[in-house]
């Protein structure tokens, strides 16, 4: 059966979120892979949610019910229902945001690189990002691109007026790192200076046309700063008051445009927005003179109404989408295992000719579009499957298998 172990901003706080990113959530995966019963699973984390995907059968259902911790178990249609919410955007901070779906699309494919991935958990995943592009296509939700990074810039409007002359120290260089950047750039923002805590900021600089800090630099730009972006996935706090509480170094700007208060100096004041989970800032940071600190709580706290009409619609399409997923230990669950058992080894076969043929770089592009085309492919076939079979038409799907792919009957 599938289960899912959640949490969420929906339903936790952000201190819980926080404690399972940061460490006991991967310990709770490894009690409950250790034991019986678990077949394969999928991670899904990010900055508002964690969330453990289990191909389980039911001898391990107890188990699991004793060592979920804080996260709430969903199972069967429910668990898939849920997944393709949150897929499709319903179940973020902002409605409709589109960042998310690469998410779970990176989780289904470190689980198909490790291995961890059955086909249940691929079939429910790929399947989840098919509605998803459904959802976009018929209701348009996710088309306008909001985004925690967009809607924190909005809030920081309140104190910035003239995006064009901003000042920005971005810390990251990740895959959030570059949604960022482009939310700054949209806005007509374009000094920008970039902190890899972890080192790896040349490489992203150079990619982007940027500059790096690091060392000593760090403290200098930070103080020159307007708005201070924080992305990284560091498991540390990168941003502290530390961080403020040297002198300005000397510069063009007068003491009164310096960005950290004095005595007997105006204060410039500043926003500092936190979008890690764990969190990147301090929050100590709010209590510097002249700083607002944004964080997910505060984004949250002000996150917009999603337009009904398109939500109910949205929420319609994935009820139906995820109804193919109540009963996938049934008579068609086999079936629709073995078909794409079929796929997955003719899929193996070409990945292993590509690794063999091209450089690493190329082969990983290659194998990431050829898994996303098998779950398309493969996306049709699966619903039909149990259309068919919950209409007594079960056989015509297993003659069909074998008269196409001579797969034969499953047991």
């Amino acid at each position: 059966m599938l289960l899912c172990l959640t949490a969420s901003h929906r339903t936790h706080d952000f201190a819980t979120l926080e404690q399972l990113t940061g460490g006991t959530g991967p310990e709770l995966v490894e009690t409950l892979l250790a034991g019986d019963g678990i077949a394969g699973n999928i991670v899904l984390s990010t900055c508002n949610r964690f969330e453990i995907y289990l191909d389980a059968d039911s001898s391990a259902l107890d188990a699991v019910q004793r060592c979920r911790g804080p996260l709430r178990l969903l199972r069967g249609e429910e668990a898939a229902r849920h997944l393709f919410a949150v897929t499709a955007g319903l179940e973020s901070v902002v409605i409709g945001e589109p960042e998310i779906a690469g998410q779970v699309r990176r989780a289904l494919n470190h689980g198909e690189r490790t291995g961890s991935a059955t086909p249940l958990l691929q079939r429910v995943f790929s399947d989840a990002l098919a509605t998803r592009r459904a959802v976009r296509e018929s209701t348009g939700l996710g088309a306008a691109r909001p985004s925690l990074i967009r809607l924190a810039l909005d809030l920081a409007s309140h104190r910035i007026t003239d995006w064009t002359g901003v000042k920005v120290l971005l810390v990251g260089t990740g895959r959030y790192a570059t949604a960022c950047l482009e939310a700054l750039r949209d806005r007509g923002v374009s000094a920008i200076t970039v902190w890899s805590p972890s080192g790896r900021g040349q490489e992203f600089c150079a990619r982007h046309g940027l500059h790096a800090v690091s060392g000593h630099a760090v403290a200098a730009a930070a103080s020159l700063s307007d708005v201070i972006v924080c992305c990284t996935t560091s498991p540390e706090l990168v941003i502290t008051p530390e961080l403020f509480a040297g002198t300005c170094p000397v510069t063009a700007h007068s003491a009164a445009q310096c960005p950290v208060g004095h005595p007997g100096t105006d204060e410039r004041h500043r926003v500092v927005i936190d979008l890690g989970l764990p969190r990147n800032v301090d929050p100590l940071v709010s209590e510097v003179a002249g700083i607002e600190l944004l964080d997910l709580e505060a984004i949250k706290l002000h996150a917009p109404l999603q337009h009904l009409a398109v939500a109910d619609d949205a929420e319609a399409l994935v009820r139906r989408a995820a109804a193919a997923h109540a009963e996938d230990a049934g008579p068609i669950g086999p079936a629709v295992a073995a078909l794409r058992a079929h796929v997955s080894d003719a899929l193996e076969a070409e990945l292993a000719r590509v690794r063999r043929r091209y450089d690493a770089d190329s082969a990983d592009k290659a194998e990431a579009a050829l898994r996303h085309f098998a779950g398309v492919l493969l996306h049709g076939p699966s619903v039909r499957a149990r259309e068919l079979a919950s209409s007594g038409r079960r056989d015509e799907f297993l003659d069909g298998l074998h008269a196409v792919f001579g797969i034969e009957r499953p047991a």
